[in-house]
């Protein structure tokens, strides 16, 4: 089911089964702003709610957000370009995440005269406005998993390169000291303390089961802490397999979330203990670093050649069981 609603002045879909629910923001981002797992009424998703008010009355073509962490409303962004260079053009600090501070065009396809054989989606899309970068984004969903097919094009004459994280930060209801969580490895690298201390950076490479914490103290970050105000932590890891995992041992489900790891070889990490807000993002991203100097450093963009393009696939499935 498809249903056309919307969140203060933003343009919003629920799409919908009788097992999740999910709440797209298509008149910003067409970002993912909730998804709900129906059987245990369970939103997992982090998201801040109380910004759509911001949003009233204004018009982001007109009127644009300067980064896509502006009045964030929280969910699942697309943020592209984070870093970027095209041609003389080059994306820093300002602006970051363009993508997701556009509203974007959308289509429904419903499963016409009763075929449920025939799944139901939205179809998403948007032209950036500077970085000559085409957009489209198919979400549907299959039973228990969530399923997001992305294609960038360059619509320039030049060469593109670009960072592009999937910043999905998770919370809600689901969240909590009895989830458990599976990365695609073990070591992490402290990328925000490097940007901004510097030195070697093998001092800033850590085991994830030994992370030393914004409040002094060290732990085991496959499992989150209880809600205590101790802080944030920004990290990265080489992704050695393309997939992650959440699950809550006392609820007995979580989700899985899988994707394409040539398109993006990393992940980057934000928790967030504080008075903010109680939240894990986990984000599969194509670079290591916190800072556009390291990153154009090391080239770690992806590139597009006039004309060319690229498509993805991302799944979120939901699970009942923990197998690492």
């Amino acid at each position: 089911m498809i249903k056309e609603s919307s969140s203060g002045s933003i343009r919003t879909l629920i799409l919908s089964n009788e097992k999740l629910s999910v709440k797209i923001l298509a008149g910003k981002g067409g970002d993912i702003n909730q998804i709900t797992y129906l059987p245990e009424q369970a939103e997992l998703l982090h998201t801040e709610d109380e910004n759509f008010a911001r949003y009233d009355n204004r018009d982001l073509l007109t009127n644009p957000l300067s980064r896509y962490s502006e009045d964030s409303t929280g969910g699942w962004q697309d943020v592209v370009p984070g870093y970027g260079r095209y041609g003389s053009l080059v994306f820093q600090e300002f602006p970051v995440g363009t993508a997701a501070t556009l509203p974007w065009d959308y289509q429904t396809q419903t499963a016409a005269g009763g075929d449920t054989r025939k799944e139901e989606e939205v179809n998403l899309s948007v032209q950036l406005p500077e970085f000559p970068l085409f957009m489209k984004k198919q979400i549907r969903l299959e039973d228990e998993t969530l399923i997001v097919t992305e294609t960038i094009r360059n619509e320039g004459g030049e060469p593109a390169d670009f960072t592009w994280t999937q910043h999905s930060a998770f919370g809600g209801s689901f969240l909590d000291e009895q989830v458990e969580i599976s990365y695609p490895g073990e070591e992490i690298f402290l990328s925000s303390l490097y940007a901004g201390q510097g030195g070697k950076k093998e001092e800033y490479l850590k085991n994830i089961c030994s992370v030393p914490m914004p409040d002094g103290t060290i732990w085991n970050l496959k499992n989150m802490r209880e809600p205590g105000q101790d802080g944030h932590l920004i990290f990265t890891m080489k992704a050695e397999t393309g997939d992650f995992a959440l699950y809550h041992k006392a609820r007995k489900f979580g989700f899985r979330v899988t994707w394409d790891k040539q398109v993006f070889p990393y992940i980057r990490c934000w928790y967030q203990n504080t008075e903010d807000g109680y939240s894990f993002a986990i984000e599969p991203c194509n670079y290591a670093y916190s800072s556009f100097a390291d990153t154009d450093k090391e080239n770690m963009y992806l590139h597009l050649d006039a004309g060319e393009e690229m498509s993805t696939e991302i799944r979120l499935s939901i699970i009942h069981e923990n197998k690492g």
